[in-house]
């Protein structure tokens, strides 16, 4: 059994004793000092208590060094190519684009579309929840490479009528607007769905998209739609650039 040398703290006498006593044993405490002073007066040991403080200040240091390197890896994760991306691209789309305030503007519009429209073959759904849909980044599907360039496969959006939308990064005006028609009841892409957008697009841009073209209902219409107001988009989000210094 290893020992160690108890000493009173009040008289200074010691002996030997276990490194760890039990509580009742007489060892653990000096009996003449407790006799004087009408309460116990414990022994300590001051090599244990040497061992003790030592162990403390290396768990310490053991602890500071972890929070370290966890402060630098959570560092370099939130500095790494994609998370940069990720935090830029969740609040901005194309051309600068506010992806929250966009949204909240095309919701309130759209709360005001007619039911019935000239050129829809049914009737068209209304906005039926008060709140406009909350826009995240696809997980999967883009890659950033280490120069910023990002990088994008598939579709680029989707769109639930439970008020959520997942896009990629750089998401368009029209790519925005089309999943917000999806929440806002439209399931397939018919001819009302793209009047829907047609309506959409006229209210919030005050033009006229020219559907004389059209011959049939499908993704061709989005895209006939962006090259339309593509320019009057870039002008409106793109943001000022800083003159070079001569």
């Amino acid at each position: 059994m290893k020992q160690a040398r108890w000493k009173c703290p009040t008289c200074g006498h010691g002996l030997l004793a276990p490194t760890r006593p039990r509580r009742n044993d007489v060892r653990r405490y000096c009996l003449p000092c407790s006799s004087k002073a009408g309460v116990l007066v414990e022994r300590v040991a001051p090599a244990l208590d040497a061992q003790r403080a030592a162990r403390d200040v290396a768990r310490r240091e053991r602890d500071r060094k972890t929070r370290e390197r966890d402060r630098a890896r959570k560092e370099r994760a939130s500095n790494a190519p994609r998370e940069v991306a990720k935090r830029r691209y969740s609040k901005e789309g194309e051309h600068g684009m506010s992806i929250d305030r966009e949204t909240a503007r095309l919701w309130k519009l759209l709360a005001k579309m007619p039911t019935t429209l000239e050129g829809a073959t049914r009737t068209i759904s209304r906005v039926t929840h008060r709140d406009p849909p909350k826009v995240v980044l696809h997980k999967k599907g883009w890659r950033v490479e280490d120069d910023g360039q990002v990088w994008i496969r598939g579709h680029l959006g989707t769109a639930w009528q439970s008020g959520l939308i997942q896009v990629k990064p750089c998401v368009s005006w029209e790519t925005l607007a089309h999943e917000i028609i999806h929440c806002a009841g439209y399931r397939g892409h018919d001819r009302a769905f793209y009047w829907a957008l047609k309506w959409l697009t006229e209210r919030r841009f005050g033009i006229i998209v020219d559907f004389s073209q059209v011959t049939r209902y499908g993704y061709a219409v989005d895209w006939m739609i962006e090259d339309q107001i593509n320019d009057i988009v870039r002008a409106e989000f793109a943001k000022p650039t800083e003159p070079e210094p001569e």
